[in-house]
């Protein structure tokens, strides 16, 4: 028998609002926060806990509606606003992007040096950066004009944290008193981390963001003076293009331009903004969105346009989406109870389109596209083809680059493999509804118990009369309530202890089964086959390579892709060639593979260059063989954020391949790098990566398994020789 967790998730903010006067209430009247409820009744959760529930949707298990509530802007609208006015917000934040490499202080640069006019205005905050490579003050906020080619100072206030939600509501309040206009958008600019960690890493205070909650409660602040809503939303920012970011901003703002993935360090073209505003001063946020796709994608080097997105999201469309995801959300539910169907539905998914980083090697951002998400399961989701529909209605445009031709527009957060507890209580706050949570928890449940049936299913309360009403909203809008709410939304970054379970598992398989354990048959392929129960728990399947180099130790080479599956009758077999990449004097690389389709494989290689440890991210056209070097990419930093995109390998850069050895006993590879390769150094004509045989000598091979849970199972390893005609597994 499964347990119903009574849990709002996520609530309308007039819900949260609703909280504090009611928790402010109960404890005048000399009762404890906890014994506050719905009709009498004590719901058994905190303050914290109801603060910490969710952003804008409600809805009850079991239904066929989602009620969506909105809160509406109270703001008075000033006079004299002039036609074909517009006002740009831009949350610079400097952080490491600026200290490192000037990032910031280029885009001022594009925005002063692009043809504007008097009618388009960009009112920039910056701070969150230790250096700037100008005059900007880092000590301070500074409030910046930036108008037909001119910039002035507005005003400086005293340091503050960039992640704190006061921060970008008071630069905000600010700003729509002293510029307002007929249009006004908002640009959120620095590092982001999708719908977990946020946007906004100030390096000044630890890497703290700005979490999806925390934005939420800084525009209901910003609320409080919005007359009309932002024409866009932008995020020049990694990740952030999510239907949980989308939900978010629905309420403040008419269209959302955002990345799936990861973005260049150049960023977006300021100048195409300005000047496309410039020119069309009647423009809407979707309008202007196609351009700066356009303009963002012709400007990016092939390396990095190869994985771009960009996305235009109409925010009127969002709770369409959202009620039919949730009907989506309902049947994946239920379909998952069948261990068969929830391993056919998780291999669908796990082939999806995917962002960041979301391998072994790298960490998981767990951001995967929603269309390749609802296409994976729709065989058992009548709601299918409606999610699909309100998607397309819902993105308006995009550009995508050739890695990532299948991407819909949109994210959503999906557990590949989970970190800790602190990432499923992030998510916890933000879920789209209570069945996709729900959904989330028979997978973190599964992983650590070896599968069984999930402990918990989120419900949401029934009562409505617990959400308040448009005069509750009235009443409530005063700032004096909002900074309450802050406050005890401060207190809500602990843990869930409902999540607590996940911590408790090691991220190895233990659901994976066999009819044959793995062998070399007469013929000298390597294969093994799943029983029944294995066929239903096991997801995906690739292998590993090794050479050994001492008498119970293994040089760890990588992963490869190269296996053939049959899921129906859970056979799977090597289809090793035995080609590897290498450097260009022959050194093997180690490789691990970061995503890969039919038509191309992207790897990921750990090396050490010019003296940082980092990886080398490759493309492989599957065809030719022929591969592309991307660049050396830093992969995932502090607090959860994601480094943008490839930095160029330059002549003269000077890299030292890395690997990892481990004991026969323990056959899965390790994530540290205890040997080096020789130092290699770029030649003039540029880096070249070899595609072809690996020399010859004795190497092992060993499956490696996931399952439906997102954990890895690798099997012992086979010997194989690699000889002048070919490879052969010794029996």
């Amino acid at each position: 028998m499964t347990k119903e967790r009574l849990h709002t998730v996520p609530t309308t903010l007039v819900a949260l609002l609703s909280i504090v006067v009611m928790c402010v209430c109960l404890a005048g009247c000399g009762e404890s926060m906890m014994d506050y409820g719905t009709s009498g009744e004590s719901t058994g959760e905190t303050l914290e806990e109801r603060v910490a529930s969710g952003l804008s949707v409600k809805a009850q298990r079991g239904s066929k509606t989602l009620q969506i509530d909105r809160p509406a802007l109270t703001g008075a609208r000033p006079k004299g606003i002039e036609k074909g006015t517009w006002t740009v917000f831009v949350y610079l934040c400097g952080s490491d992007l600026e200290t490192n490499g000037g990032a910031a202080t280029a885009d001022l640069g594009e925005m002063v040096g692009a043809s504007g006019s008097e009618n388009v205005r960009f009112v920039v905050e910056t701070g969150g950066a230790k250096q700037w490579r100008s005059n900007v003050d880092g000590k301070k906020i500074t409030r910046y004009v930036i108008q037909d080619g001119a910039i002035s100072v507005a005003e400086s206030v005293k340091a503050a944290n960039m992640g704190e939600t006061n921060t970008l509501s008071d630069f905000l309040t600010w700003g729509l008193k002293n510029y307002p206009a007929e249009h006004m958008g908002l640009i959120m600019w620095d590092h982001g981390g999708g719908s977990i960690t946020g946007v906004c890493f100030d390096e000044r205070n630890k890497y703290d963001s700005l979490l999806l909650r925390e934005l939420e409660l800084s525009m209901a602040k910003t609320a409080l003076t919005m007359w009309q809503k932002f024409d866009f939303v932008g995020f020049d920012a990694c990740l952030m293009g999510t239907l949980e970011t989308a939900n978010m901003f629905a309420s403040y703002a008419d269209y959302m331009i955002a990345s799936q993935e990861v973005e260049p360090g150049t960023g977006w073209e300021y100048s195409t903004i300005i000047e496309y505003l410039a020119k069309n001063p009647g423009c809407n946020g979707g309008e202007l969105g196609k351009a700066l796709c356009d303009g963002y994608l012709e400007s990016l080097p092939a390396r990095s346009a190869a994985t771009a997105t960009l996305s235009v999201v109409d925010l009127s469309q969002i709770d369409t989406l959202l009620q039919s995801f949730y009907n989506f959300s309902e049947e994946i539910y239920e379909s998952g109870g069948d261990q068969g169907t929830l391993a056919t539905m998780t291999r669908g998914i796990r082939s999806a389109e995917c962002y960041g980083t979301n391998n072994w090697m790298e960490g998981y951002t767990n951001m995967v596209d929603l269309g390749g998400i609802v296409n994976a399961c729709a065989a058992v989701t009548p709601s299918a083809d409606d999610v699909r529909a309100a998607l397309s209605k819902c993105v308006t445009y995009q550009v995508r680059g050739r890695s990532h031709s299948r991407s819909s527009g949109l994210s959503v957060y999906y557990p590949l493999s989970v970190k800790d507890s602190r990432e499923l209580t992030a998510f916890q706050t933000v879920a789209a509804n209570p069945s996709y949570l729900s959904y989330v928890d028979r997978l973190a449940h599964g992983a650590t118990y070896s599968g069984g049936s999930q402990a918990t299913q989120y419900t949401s309360y029934s009562d409505d009369s617990w959400y308040g009403s448009d005069e509750l909203w009235s009443l409530l809008m005063d700032e004096d309530t909002i900074t309450t709410l802050l406050g005890a939304l401060a207190s809500t970054r602990s843990v869930d202890p409902h999540w607590e379970y996940v911590d408790e598992h090691d991220g190895t398989s233990r659901v994976v089964t066999f009819a044959q354990e793995p062998e070399v048959d007469d013929e000298g392929v390597y294969w093994m086959q799943f029983d029944k129960e294995g066929i239903k728990n096991v997801a995906s399947a690739d292998a590993l390579v090794y050479r050994k180099t001492g008498d119970d130790t293994f040089l760890t080479l990588g992963e490869t892709y190269e296996v053939y599956a049959d899921w129906d009758e859970g056979i799977v077999e090597d289809g090793f060639d035995g080609k590897w990449l290498s450097l260009p004097d022959g050194q093997t690389l180690c490789l691990y593979v970061v995503e890969s389709n039919e038509d191309e494989a992207i790897f990921t290689s750990p090396v050490r260059i010019n003296g940082e440890d980092c990886y080398l991210r490759m493309h492989q056209d599957l065809a030719s063989g022929a591969v592309e070097v991307e660049g050396k990419w830093t992969a995932s930093g502090e607090n959860g954020l994601v480094n943008r995109s490839c930095l160029p390998i330059e002549v003269g850069d000077k890299i030292v391949p890395l690997y990892s050895t481990h004991a026969e006993e323990g056959n899965a590879a390790e994530k540290s790098y205890d040997v080096e390769g020789n130092e290699y150094e770029v030649p003039k004509g540029g880096l070249t990566i070899d595609f072809g045989n690996l020399p010859l000598g004795t190497y092992f091979y060993s499956f490696n398994i996931t399952d439906v849970y997102g954990d890895r199972y690798v099997t012992d390893q086979v010997e194989f020789d690699v000889e002048e005609d070919g490879i052969y597994f010794v029996q």
